[in-house]
């Protein structure tokens, strides 16, 4: 699995404080090589449901959780957007 960091710009189509919930860690941001779909740049998981994004964000439609299986290939988060500093970088004096 790859992690990426990505500007917002990239995805104008995503409200700020989505991006702020995928930065948190609240909120999945991510890319499937299986998708069946072509239309389908990104994927966005909430707490409760998945959703199909296209290359600016947009959301084209919720995945229904029996219609396909989804493996999580590359996870991404915003450059450019607070981001909480991870336990494991943090120095102790």
């Amino acid at each position: 699995m790859k992690l990426h960091d990505i500007l917002s710009s990239r995805l104008p189509d995503i409200d700020d404080s989505v991006k702020e919930c995928v930065n948190m860690g609240e909120w999945l941001l991510f890319k499937s090589e299986d998708s069946t779909s072509s239309t389908a740049s990104f994927y966005l998981k909430t707490d409760s449901k998945i959703y199909k994004l296209d290359d600016r964000g947009k959301l084209l439609y919720q995945v229904e959780p029996s219609s396909e299986k989804i493996e999580i290939d590359e996870i991404f988060y915003f450059s450019d957007i607070h981001r909480p500093i991870s336990l494991s970088n943090t120095r102790l004096f």
